[in-house]
């Protein structure tokens, strides 16, 4: 059977060349700006890729047509995670699903590391300060010698605790279990809070399950104290949001960076914001265009792989 590729305007006009070269019987049906796709050629749809290029103004559209495609067999989406009930919709009817894990590592990883530097820092004073153009001098901390925790060993994690062991600070990992390679000393998801105790940051890069929903509860955020940092590049239903918020207006938090809320986007009236020593960024610590570029090699990568019959490379378990 022909094959017939779903895909954007933007990816078909960088990469179309290269993928007919790959299957010259390819044929490809694009998502012109927002221009609706007929319904003659969604019938036609075997594979679908959600590019980065689409997200967020048209994900909509996107996914409405794909959701039309009854005959799509495969759909690759450039996010690493999948948690999104959308994609659910997808694997029950039997659509292969895979996703460019790894693609947003590095620039997600340096954000948690901005969250640090800024926070022991204190660079949202400075911030202020300029602003009133006043000279605030203050004294502020290092983050070299310090112990930091990685919530999960996913790409994102490893470049997480690579660039924490280069800025001197002293990695431990923790996932579900110790496999043996593991380049930092390992502790178990279980032992969450105990780690939090004895650990000076925090930083969550799991993604999100019905297993890890609410990990880090109201007593994990307390155990990190009052000197300490949490960070959160996960999800943000992995957090007791209101413990969160209550932790760093009692003080009892000593700073924390988030890149996801619950919901999305955070309510203007959500307390969460006019919390102190926190800083928020609006679900984009990965949006940057060689994420979009890596996401688009992965999928071309891929789909290699499904002309010459091989396995998929990050395919997703339903």
């Amino acid at each position: 059977m022909t094959d017939v590729l779903f895909c954007s305007d933007v990816f078909a006009a960088r990469h179309g060349e290269r993928l007919r070269a790959l299957s010259p019987q390819l044929d490809l049906v694009t998502l012109d700006g927002d221009e609706p796709v007929p319904d003659a050629d969604i019938e036609r749809i075997t594979l679908a890729f959600f590019s980065h290029d689409t997200w967020p103004e048209r994900a909509a559209n996107f996914f409405g047509v794909a959701m039309r495609a009854e005959k799509l067999r495969w759909l690759h989406t450039m996010s690493a995670g999948v948690d999104s009930p959308i994609f659910t919709t997808f694997t029950d009817r039997g659509v292969r699903l895979t996703t460019s894990s790894g693609s947003s590592a590095a620039p997600i990883a340096r954000t948690a590391m901005m969250y640090l530097l800024a926070l022991s820092r204190d660079l949202p004073r400075m911030v202020r300060a300029q602003d009133r153009a006043e000279w605030d001098w203050h004294q502020w901390s290092e983050i070299g010698g310090r112990s930091i925790a990685i919530v999960g060993w996913g790409p994102i994690g490893q470049e997480v605790a690579r660039l924490a062991d280069a800025f001197g600070m002293r990695p431990t990992i923790v996932r579900r279990r110790a496999i043996g390679d593991e380049p930092f000393p390992v502790r178990p998801l279980a032992d969450l809070e105990t780690v939090a105790r004895e650990h000076d940051v925090i930083v969550i890069a799991l993604p999100l399950t019905p297993e890890t929903e609410g990990i880090v509860s109201s007593d994990v955020l307390d155990a990190i104290g009052p000197d300490g940092y949490f960070v959160n590049v996960g999800r943000g239903e992995l957090v007791d949001q209101p413990g969160l918020t209550s932790a760093l207006v009692d003080g009892r938090l000593g700073g924390a960076g988030i890149d996801v809320t619950t919901p999305e986007p955070l309510p203007s009236d959500d307390p969460l914001w006019s919390a102190p020593n926190l800083i928020i960024t609006p679900h984009n610590s990965g949006s940057t265009e060689q994420t979009g570029r890596r996401a688009d090699e992965a999928f071309v990568e891929n789909f290699e792989r499904w002309v010459a019959g091989d396995d998929l490379v990050n395919e997703v378990t339903p």
